[in-house]
């Protein structure tokens, strides 16, 4: 009789841990900090705030740093809609901080010649709203595409993704059309559903609400398509062998370069990664990476 109570005990406790997982998983997933509405961005160079407007009401909060060739004077707001005559790169960031945080990943793209235009995800930093759903946050994103691609060409945006960013650039680069010029993913998981095998065994893959998946989107891309990945080999947050297998997935239509020195959160100030991004944007050879930032990204 004792066992059957510790049982039943059991049975209770796992099913109150599912509830708490499937209705709680926003939480779980989606780190943000908050920033107040009149916070003053400030960064070392000039750079815009825009606003992009994703449903009535909700507008999500954005930095668009311009390339140092074409750096104008520094603005904190710019009502500027018109095309521009420049390459740039779409960073769609992690799980966790803001736009404070993030701002500072500009350096390698600007210097390298591209503009460098980085979102808050609803309810981070300044953005409105909160995210509800995995189809609300990629049409949130097919919206910051929208709005790239009246201001530059298809052709001339790099779309890059790191963690959890990297799920939602791959859907992205791989559903438009046309087609970004190219598709960096930086420390991607296989999908949300695996990972979550892997953190947590124990809840029903069933209760999942935000599947994400970056395997099912990647083999869906146009085989023109460059796919590049960057994967630290120390990396304890999305382990290596997550990325590996994306790479297995695609075979030769994806590179993986696997950065030995390198965790989760380092990435960015990563020598050998700094040197390959340099040299993806810029084939030619025009320009060089500038020395590497100590400071980490703020992805949990």
């Amino acid at each position: 009789m004792r066992i059957l109570t510790w049982i039943g005990a059991a049975v209770v406790a796992w099913g109150i841990v599912c509830a708490w997982y499937y209705f709680r998983q926003e939480s779980v997933i989606f780190q943000p900090s908050r920033l107040a509405t009149d916070h003053g961005f400030r960064f070392d160079r000039p750079f815009e705030q825009h606003w992009i407007e994703v449903e009535p009401g909700i507008e999500l909060n954005a930095l668009l740093f311009p390339a140092v060739r074409a750096a104008r004077t520094q603005r904190s707001e710019s009502t500027d809609d018109s095309p521009r005559d420049n390459s740039v790169v779409l960073y769609l960031h992690g799980n966790a901080g803001h736009l404070q945080d993030w701002g500072w990943h500009a350096d390698l793209y600007v210097e390298a010649g591209h503009d460098f235009l980085v979102i808050d995800y609803r309810g981070y930093g300044k953005s409105g709203g909160r995210v509800e759903s995995e189809a609300q946050l990629h049409a949130d994103i097919d919206r910051v595409w929208e709005w790239t691609t009246a201001r530059y060409a298809p052709g001339d945006v790099t779309l890059i993704g790191y963690s959890l960013g990297a799920a939602l650039a791959a859907r992205l680069a791989c559903e438009s059309e046309p087609a970004p010029a190219r598709l960096v993913l930086l420390a991607p998981f296989y999908s949300a559903r695996d990972m979550a095998r892997h953190l947590v065994p124990f809840v029903p893959i069933g209760l999942l609400r935000y599947p994400l998946r970056t395997d099912l989107a990647l083999t869906a891309c146009p085989p023109g398509l460059p796919i590049t990945m960057f994967h630290g080999t120390g990396d304890r947050t999305v382990p290596f062998s997550q990325g590996r297998r994306l790479a297995e997935l695609l075979g030769s239509r994806a590179r993986l370069v696997p950065l030995p020195a390198a965790t989760h959160q380092d990435i960015a100030a990563d020598p050998l990664f700094r040197r390959e991004m340099a040299r993806l944007l810029n084939p030619n050879g025009a320009s060089r990476a500038p020395a590497h930032d100590t400071r980490g990204t703020p992805d949990a």
